[in-house]
């Protein structure tokens, strides 16, 4: 259930205004825009605020026509409350839409609903990044966040074709490897009922022999079971074991609508032996085609700091793309570079 906070009515003709409709209706609203992706979905608002985020949802109507299609653009926030009336408002995959109207009008309907003295919102745009829209939000006083929470380069794995056609784009030694997993004494599948805690000694084990410097592979039991419990069957999690049904590796997405992302992705030592990834992956691909989706973004890629990441997800064949990334701004302006070191620090 997305978190309450107090509202004030600032609906007007031709401005933002506070969503009150339903979690149905606003994740219907999602998939209607480009750029739409799961974590402006409401299960992702709910995953959150078991983390302790408040959510708000704004929507920008024109007057020119009927209300609904009138809306040209949306905004899922999650707020964090600080000394002094301050808010950070981080946008995770948003705003979706018209991102000519994310101007003064949009940071002063924040503010205004939250009563804030101090206001810092950062976006994490996934949108193809062009010369065009970063324009617009230079001009829209948006400034690019120099220290970013997520990567803004990822991969893009198509499933609009079959098997064979997706096995022939891998790359030679991607291929070799898949084959090479076959040899496993036991196939992959997928986990109906998954066990957090199980999935997070598999992370720390891959955490104590991968040691990637500034980065931690380690995942919250809490964190995990939020995920597990909120989306349910949206989570399709693939996985591959031993002899005494350890895991060796396990792949999962969160599916929504007919797009995924991959979300887990872990790989034991004992599973490193046996390339086990490969086929927990190739499995998930094909759960996901069978289900329908048309695309599963790989959510992130780092080919200098995490290099064998980045190799596994550019031999499957998928194509890479550059995010418009991550914005940020401030009411007032001062308030900008204070806030942004501390976001980096401490958002996640």
């Amino acid at each position: 259930m997305v978190s309450k906070l107090p509202v004030t009515n600032l609906i007007r003709d031709g401005a933002w205004s506070i969503w009150t409709g339903t979690n149905t209706e606003w994740n219907k609203k999602v998939a209607s825009l480009e750029g739409r992706n799961i974590y402006q979905s409401a299960q992702w608002a709910d995953h959150k605020s078991n983390a302790g985020w408040q959510t708000m949802r704004f929507i920008y109507a024109r007057n020119d026509s009927s209300y609904d299609s009138a809306i040209t653009t949306i905004a899922q926030c999650l707020v964090r409350s600080g000394p002094l009336k301050s808010f950070v408002v981080w946008i995770p995959g948003g705003p979706l839409g018209d991102l000519e109207t994310i101007g003064k009008g949009f940071v002063q309907a924040v503010k205004q609903h939250l009563g804030a003295s101090l206001i810092y919102l950062r976006a994490s745009i996934t949108l193809q990044a062009t010369s065009e829209l970063e324009t617009k939000l230079k001009l829209r006083k948006w400034k690019k966040a120099k220290k970013v929470i997520g990567a803004a380069l990822s991969m893009i794995y198509l499933l609009n074709t079959d098997q064979q056609t997706r096995v022939e784009k891998c790359s030679p030694n991607w291929k070799r490897n898949l084959k090479r997993s076959a040899k496993n004494v036991s196939a992959p599948y997928v986990w109906e009922t998954p066990n957090p805690q199980e999935i997070s000694s598999a992370y720390e084990l891959m955490d104590g022999y991968k040691k990637i410097e500034g980065l931690s592979l380690q995942r919250p039991v809490s964190d995990l079971q939020s995920v597990i419990s909120v989306f349910g069957s949206q989570l399709l999690l693939i996985r591959i074991d031993d002899l005494n049904g350890d895991p060796l590796a396990i792949r999962g997405a969160l599916i929504f609508e007919n797009l995924a992302w991959d979300f887990i992705a872990l790989t034991t030592p004992a599973g490193r032996k046996t390339y086990a990834s490969y086929a927990v992956f190739w499995y998930l691909a094909q759960k996901c085609f069978e289900a329908g989706v048309q695309q599963i973004d790989l959510s992130g890629i780092d080919p200098e700091k995490n290099k064998g990441v980045y190799d596994f997800k550019n031999g499957t064949g998928a194509t890479p793309i550059e995010y418009q990334g991550e914005w940020e701004i401030s009411s007032p302006s001062w308030f900008r570079p204070l806030a942004s070191r501390l976001v980096s620090r401490r958002v996640s």
